[in-house]
């Protein structure tokens, strides 16, 4: 699986519980208990609060395992990162070590053709010689 399609896989896990998180029946349902609900709301044990919390918690338990998924998926990509910089560090001595031996081997030509040049000059200069005395 691609990463635009595990990202677009796990913004639905997150955006799930959030719409399970508010059902259209929770304000009527704390309209029609805010009666019989304590001021400080800590005691309150009707079913409605009771669904409420098992959302929440649901909530929190697929949160967690949404950030468990990303901690994956960072691990993974930090892995991959790191698997690339050696790759290109072994890239770079590699091209280092064909540069050094392709300046080596150009060092020796040049020096062979500059011998033969030389050489050459010393046959005109020769010939020359003969031609002329």
């Amino acid at each position: 699986m691609n990463e635009e399609a595990e990202t677009s896989d796990l913004n639905l896990r997150v955006e799930a519980p959030k719409a399970t998180t508010r059902p259209a029946s929770a304000p009527r349902a704390r309209r029609r208990h805010a009666k019989n609900l304590p001021a400080d709301n800590s005691h309150c044990n009707c079913s409605c609060m009771e669904g409420l919390h098992a959302a929440i918690l649901s909530t929190a338990i697929a949160v967690a395992q949404v950030r468990v998924e990303i901690a994956g998926i960072q691990a993974g990509i930090s892995q991959d990162l790191a698997a690339i910089g050696d790759e290109v560090a072994g890239l770079r001595r590699h091209a280092d070590e064909h540069l050094t031996s392709a300046q080596s081997l150009m060092v020796r030509r040049f020096d062979s053709l500059q011998c033969s040049v030389i050489d050459l000059g010393l046959r005109l200069d020769r010939l020359l010689e003969k031609n002329g005395a």
